[in-house]
């Protein structure tokens, strides 16, 4: 007890040399976790734009329709299929797509896309595409073949709404066929496919011309918050055999890389911050240390063992650790809850953003347990910080000690 109350005045003893090491704390803390916030605000972001307007959590394939994209190569019973997945526990929402490769053309200008063939009810119940509606209406005001382009394909193609544009691809017979298309509207998306590689055009008006009446080639799922994809993968196997079904991770391995790597970054900003931290509360403690050196070398004097030297020193160290990590999580709490709800303007950067698939407006997001890795991540790099100086202390002698000016 006498060695924390000795411990808790020498912390008030420099009140201004106390606040900077505290200061530096709150900063560190901050930094830590509203940097995480901000990584994660990307990372989360660009897959919920990929996951929740695109590929959705789960797609089902022939399974070699992939490797080329042959129309032919449709799922068995598509449609019987989905209407059986619709009434599974834990699948929020089914659609289908017809899928194929071929050439959109202005009279400006022509382009390589993937024109995809959808249900527009059931698509807007999986990827909420009718929200990304930029200019226009989806799929509503023009009578014959309309069709639903991104803005930078568009802008591409020199295009606006109404105006005809042709498509054309390979039916299933192999023949090239062409079909006019009207624009009935433009949407817009951090997606890059998206935006400049998917024209949509309605699946009945597809299939006729490509001549494969009711076959799909892609059966694309939302599951339920919560719901595991896997156990939706292994009830798929286990119901239907054939089938190519696949979750997120294995649609776009780049996008569980980049959860992995993103994962993994907290530790590496954690280390550079606190290594930093470290150094700072090292000099600023042994300059503690050094001043007191008569005055330690009088209590060892008096009989206060080295070990209680070596105990008062960690102490003060973690004292000031202790005071000020409540602090700095608050004001992390406070930073990150503000641009949760309002987010970060990037637009003047959303050009460059987007050219990499992220969103103009960020918004932070931190996991609960990284408040507690942080803060333990600190306490501890307090209590290395503190070895040095307190290892300084009780390698006094005495009798030099109280001779020191």
């Amino acid at each position: 007890m006498m060695i924390l109350k000795i411990a808790w005045r020498n912390v008030w003893r420099s009140k201004g040399r106390s606040f900077v090491v505290m200061s530096s704390i709150v900063v560190g803390i901050w930094a830590l976790i509203v940097g995480n916030g901000f990584m994660n605000g990307f990372m989360v972001g660009y897959m919920d734009e990929a996951i929740n307007y695109d590929i959705s959590n789960i797609q089902v394939h022939h399974p070699e329709f992939k490797q080329d994209f042959d129309i032919n190569l449709s799922i068995t019973d598509g449609l019987k299929k989905t209407e059986e997945i619709r009434e599974w526990e834990g699948v929020e929402a089914v659609t289908t797509r017809t899928i194929v490769n071929g050439m959109i053309a202005s009279t400006k200008k022509a382009s390589g896309i993937q024109i995809r063939g959808i249900d527009k009810k059931r698509e807007s119940e999986v990827t909420s595409l009718d929200s990304l509606i930029k200019e226009g209406a989806y799929f509503e005001g023009i009578k014959r073949n309309p069709i639903v382009i991104g803005a930078k394909l568009a802008e591409n193609l020199k295009v606006k709404l109404r105006q005809k544009v042709v498509l054309t691809f390979n039916d299933s017979d192999g023949n090239i066929t062409s079909a006019a298309f009207r624009v009935a509207g433009i949407v817009k998306s951090s997606s890059l496919n998206i935006n400049e590689r998917y024209a949509y055009v309605l699946q009945s008006d597809i299939n006729t011309l490509l001549g494969i009446g009711d076959e799909i080639h892609e059966i694309a799922m939302l599951t339920s918050e919560g719901v595991h994809e896997g156990d939706i993968l292994t009830k798929y196997n286990n119901t239907y055999s054939g089938d190519l079904v696949e979750d997120w991770k294995l649609i776009a391995p780049e996008m569980a890389l980049m959860q992995e790597m993103y994962g993994s970054m907290l530790y590496v900003l954690m280390f550079i911050i606190l290594t930093a931290l470290i150094f700072g509360i090292i000099n600023t403690m042994l300059m503690a240390v050094l001043e007191r050196l008569k005055e330690l070398g009088m209590l060892m004097a008096v009989g206060m063992n080295k070990l209680r030297v070596f105990i008062m020193i960690l102490v003060e160290t973690l004292s000031l650790a202790i005071i000020s990590s409540p602090v700095g999580l608050f004001i992390s709490f406070m930073t990150i809850s503000y641009y949760r709800n309002v987010g970060v303007d990037l637009t003047n950067y959303s050009e460059g953003l987007e050219a990499f698939g992220y969103a103009s407006i960020l918004y932070p997001f931190v996991a609960q347990e990284t408040y507690i890795v942080v803060t333990v991540g600190v306490i501890i790099t307090s209590f290395l910080a503190a070895i040095y100086p307190a290892w300084k202390a009780v390698k006094l002698k005495p009798v030099e000690a109280l001779h020191k000016i």
